[in-house]
């Protein structure tokens, strides 16, 4: 690829808003031509002010960032109005709208961290609900860092995230905003924002993609992937206790009777049972627990490793322990994107029914593989409904058959 060609595929990963507003629109009324007028820092979304002359009326317009790219909404906030897709105005559509409608006027904290003077610099807003959207986001820096360093990158994120800011951004702004509060308007933060933009005579802001790829997981956690060693192998199953592995009608049964702790009694039954079958197939295997709550108990030959809370501290150590892992087991989520990310090979149960995630598929694994037919082997879907016995089949398949799958289906020319 010659310079022209990088310079033009860097440039199609953002959008200009200073010292012009390269986003363009109509009027969800008369369908005119819009001129943007501002842009509005929302917080999970970046918006734009447009003002239709013929209807005399402000239009907002989400910019085309994050989930925005696919899924981009229209707003009259005045009128109470957007427009959209349908399908997803309950979790992108509406709450931007009652957020424009309802600014938070709290002051948000808010610390700036200057690494090097930059006069053209692009934005990646990290600012999400949903702690894997925060983290996919934020992958996109890779992109940014090694497409053009005439361009400073410029962070905004959330405290928890701090700790995978990668090397060689321009400035990072943390803003204390806890997830459950993301989708909300914070007007100081938009004043911020635009303070800081005076100092810049170039403001592009990132596309974001909600599902970025050509990157790796080591440059923001700073651990090594799994290396495939034939003799030592360590498995892990990624616990969770609000998505639990059992039978969907005994889970929604004992939430409604207040039992909910019989359910997660039963997923450490399953994990047992599970380990117990791999332990008979491969006698020379490792395991261990890992993942957010502490109830229940597990034997001593399964290494239990489950906090009660995360902290950077807690998450350098599990990406250590997912870096050593074989195989990594877990229900389909967030939680499973720094484990399939760093582990030798993924397990991803994917649920069933009225909560199924089939829909969602793929969207939880961080793919370290490039080849189709390595990574078909070495990430697998399984249905939530699959026995303990059938999930040991094929684990036990994935790990012992790796070298010689690998061996076949890699071309020696």
């Amino acid at each position: 690829m010659n310079l022209a060609d990088n310079y033009s595929q860097y440039i199609n990963l953002m959008i200009e808003i200073k010292p012009n507003i390269s986003h363009r629109s109509s009027c969800p009324y008369c369908q005119l031509s819009l001129k943007p007028d501002k842009v509005i820092w929302q917080g999970m979304h970046t918006c734009v002010k447009s003002t239709c002359i013929q209807c005399n009326v402000d239009i907002i317009d989400d910019l085309k960032v994050g989930h925005a790219v696919n899924y981009s909404y229209q707003l009259d906030v005045l009128q109470g109005k957007f427009w959209g897709r349908k399908n997803e105005e309950d979790w992108l559509g509406r709450p931007l709208l009652e957020s424009l409608q309802n600014p938070k006027y709290e002051e948000v904290k808010i610390s700036k961290e200057v690494f090097k003077k930059c006069s053209r610099v692009v934005i990646l807003n990290c600012i999400d609900f949903l702690y894997g959207h925060c983290l996919l986001k934020l992958l996109n820096a890779q992109r940014h860092l090694e497409y053009n360093a005439d361009y400073g990158l410029i962070i905004i994120i959330q405290n928890f995230l701090r700790w995978m800011v990668p090397d060689g951004i321009a400035e990072l702004w943390i803003v204390d905003i806890p997830l459950k509060n993301a989708h909300f308007y914070y007007p100081n933060l938009d004043r911020f924002i635009w303070e800081e933009s005076n100092r810049f005579d170039e403001i592009y802001v990132s596309k974001a993609d909600s599902h970025p790829s050509q990157f790796s997981v080591t440059e923001f956690t700073r651990v090594p992937t799994y290396k495939f060693n034939r003799e030592n192998f360590r498995i892990t199953f990624i616990w969770r206790e609000d998505r639990i592995w059992c039978n969907l009608l005994l889970r929604r049964a004992f939430r409604k009777l207040g039992l909910y702790d019989f359910a997660l009694l039963l997923q450490n039954w399953r994990v047992r049972s599970l380990f117990n079958q791999l332990r008979l197939k491969i006698p020379s295997a490792r395991f261990a627990i890992a993942g957010l709550g502490k109830k229940t108990a597990f034997p001593a030959w399964i290494e239990d490793l489950r906090v009660d809370k995360f902290d950077e501290k807690v998450e350098r150590e599990l990406c250590q322990l997912y870096s050593n892992s074989t195989l990594v087991i877990g229900v389909h989520g967030s939680s499973m994107l720094l484990p399939s990310g760093h582990a030798g090979m993924t397990i991803d149960l994917m649920l069933n029914g009225k909560e199924e995630r089939w829909h969602n598929f793929a969207q939880d694994i961080l793919y370290q593989e490039t080849d189709p037919r390595l990574a078909a082997f070495r990430y697998r879907y399984v249905s939530f409904e699959t026995s303990t016995a059938e999930c040991a089949r094929i684990a036990s398949s994935m790990i012992l058959d790796y070298w010689e799958f690998s061996t076949n289906m890699t071309v020696k020319r």
